[in-house]
């Protein structure tokens, strides 16, 4: 063979090996991804996978996912499509009129494309009220704004044209049924007429309203906790704007995966601090709700505006700043098996907060607290 021949084959053989021996060497992934993984891990060597095929086919995924260059294809070939075919490879994401950018979901709860029958939210809403009577424990339910909600005139044409369509029916159902019932906090009509709310690229409410949204929902629970109780709130002692976005902003346009950098609009930022509250003054707050709720929890609301609080995201995956295993189930982390359980657990909390935007309500509350028990929302 040919020096020239031995060298393209030390090169293939280079390229195939490169991912085991990225994980070996400790060499990073340029331009890595945004969104959810997808990297798996070697599969292990045994004499029954090999002779099952199993081994052969773990190695093929693992060489596929794990590619050192892997990024920088995926980033090339979604740049491509989205420059020559506006197309999109990320899940549920519609580009609307002037190039905002929004997820499905929440326009079809914009227009009031996502409904469920009244009788089903009267019901659900009835469990929680009967749990709050149960364990003593006030319940206080956050409605959330939504960027198709906020950003109406920016839909695409195409739902704009829709029959059937009527203006937030979830919202305004819900809204009925819970005032009624429970505490309820309507963070989606107080942000309704502020400018700025949410951000062109991204999804989620705006970094400065997350730190509103803290001092709203911690006003909120001093109405209804002892008045032993108050929760820290976020002091904002500086704001500022900015064109680069910060936090959440362009979450949207991350898991788009291209190389250009989307146009933004100039964005407002809080500098802010908790206020000194000592711990024992703080409430246990037990937080159920949607990603919403994540921009509270990642500016520290659980630790630092209540204490030895959780979230329990989406209602099955517990997380705070005490839980050991981060996002095991309510049941693997308290131990509960029956509703009589189930309700000591709420008991232990000094107050249960459920927040969701309007893209959510057709879910809402996640089956809490029914989907422990096998029974239906």
């Amino acid at each position: 063979m040919s020096r020239s021949g031995q060298i393209v084959i030390l090169i293939i053989l280079l390229m195939l090996n490169v991912p085991w021996l990225s994980d070996v060497i400790g060499l990073k992934e340029p331009h890595p991804l945004h969104g959810e993984s997808t990297k798996l891990d070697m599969p292990e060597l045994s004499v029954k996978s090999f002779w099952a095929g199993d081994l052969q086919q773990g190695v093929d995924e693992y060489l596929r996912t794990n590619f050192l260059l892997r990024g920088l294809a995926i980033r090339t070939r979604n740049e491509i499509d989205y420059s020559i075919f506006s197309e999109y490879h990320a899940k549920s994401i519609i580009s609307g009129q002037e190039g905002y950018l929004f997820e499905e979901n929440y326009i079809l709860a914009a227009l009031g494309l996502d409904s469920i029958s009244t009788d089903s939210i009267i019901a659900r809403v009835s469990k929680l009220s009967q749990l709050s009577l149960t364990t003593g424990i006030p319940v206080l339910v956050v409605l959330a704004p939504g960027k198709g909600s906020y950003f109406k005139e920016f839909l695409p044409l195409s739902y704009l044209k829709k029959e059937w369509s009527v203006e937030n029916r979830m919202l305004t159902v819900w809204s009925k049924a819970l005032k009624s019932k429970l505490n309820v906090l309507d963070l989606h009509s107080y942000f309704s007429t502020k400018p700025n709310v949410f951000p062109k690229n991204g999804i989620h409410w705006s970094e400065w309203v997350q730190v509103e949204a803290i001092n709203l929902i911690s006003d909120a629970l001093v109405e209804i906790l002892p008045d032993s109780l108050k929760p820290a709130r976020l002091v904002i002692d500086s704001s500022y704007t900015s064109i680069y976005m910060e936090g959440t902003d362009e979450d949207i346009e991350k898991g788009l995966n291209l190389w250009r950098d989307l146009e933004d609009f100039e964005a407002k930022y809080y500098v802010a601090h908790w206020e000194e509250m000592p711990v024992e003054s703080r409430p246990r707050v037990l937080l159920v709700g949607d990603s919403y709720a994540w921009g509270l929890v990642n500016k520290g609301l659980l630790m630092h505006g209540y204490t030895s609080s959780e979230f329990w995201f989406y209602n099955a995956a517990v997380h705070g700043p005490f839980v050991e295993e981060k996002g095991a189930s309510p049941q693997t982390i308290h131990g509960f098996t029956s509703r009589d359980e189930f309700e000591d657990v709420i008991a232990q909390f000094d107050a249960v907060v459920l927040l969701s935007t309007d893209a959510n309500l057709s879910r809402f509350p996640f089956n809490f607290p029914t989907i422990h028990f096998n029974e239906q929302q």
